[in-house]
């Protein structure tokens, strides 16, 4: 399994996995393309039936990780008929040098191991429909250890994954009006911290390659690119 497909999966974890016929298929309700999405395993045992019947038994359209490298199934994707969409791409940096926890317990970001009323609160800021949100936190519910990171006065949130001296990040967002204080720099050095006490030396994240705000947000807190991948997503 690509190594970091087989990261997300275990940091955004679907509900139900069934590895089986050169795949690794996971479903989560439909909630994410992450958590609802097959990853190749083996090319000479792979059939794309077994997707289509996999997804299409539990009412979701097949959707298909495709990461770099995989150009012969991105172009047996296509050939079916499969769209592309939500190009994306992965994100590192060290996280030695973070500030330290005492200086980021005076500063405007608070993490705690569950999310409170104002994290939840920004879904509706954010757009999303209750069940969607729902769906997301019964994802972050299954994370072993995660942490979710809110500015004090609930302008700002995320959340992250902490494992195997890695920690992702995810569901970074701010509200529109109050965007450009900084509070998103705040919110990735909290979290940064959090995932360095508990053993953490890298970080990742995921970011679409079209959203651009975002990328320079994340490239002047030290990321950068270090691979991509997109999905091929068929007919319900």
């Amino acid at each position: 399994m690509h190594a970091w497909a087989r990261r997300i999966a275990r940091d955004w974890p679907p509900e139900e996995v069934c590895v089986t016929d050169g795949w690794h298929l996971g479903y989560a309700g439909g909630v994410t393309f992450r958590a609802n999405s097959a990853v190749l395993l083996d090319p000479a045992a792979a059939r794309v039936e077994t997707v289509e019947r996999f997804y299409r038994e539990r009412g979701a359209p097949p959707a298909v990780q495709v990461w770099r490298g995989m150009d012969d199934l991105d172009r047996n994707l296509a050939a079916r008929g499969y769209a592309k969409g939500r190009a994306a791409m992965v994100m590192v940096r060290d996280i030695g040098d973070v500030g330290d926890s005492a200086a980021l317990a005076q500063a405007r970001v608070e993490v705690a191991s569950r999310p409170d009323t104002r994290w939840r609160a920004l879904w509706s800021a954010e757009g999303v429909d209750t069940r969607v949100a729902e769906g997301q936190h019964r994802i972050m519910d299954r994370v072993p250890v995660m942490g979710y990171a809110v500015e004090t006065s609930g302008g700002a949130r995320g959340c992250a994954a902490a494992a195997d001296g890695w920690v992702g990040l995810y569901n970074m967002f701010t509200e529109p009006k109050i965007r450009g204080l900084g509070l998103a720099r705040e919110i990735i050095g909290a979290l940064l911290a959090w995932g360095r006490d508990r053993g953490a030396e890298r970080a990742y994240l995921l970011v679409l390659e079209d959203n651009a705000a975002a990328l320079r947000a994340y490239e002047r807190a030290g990321f950068s690119e270090v691979d991509r991948y997109h999905y091929r997503v068929g007919e319900p």
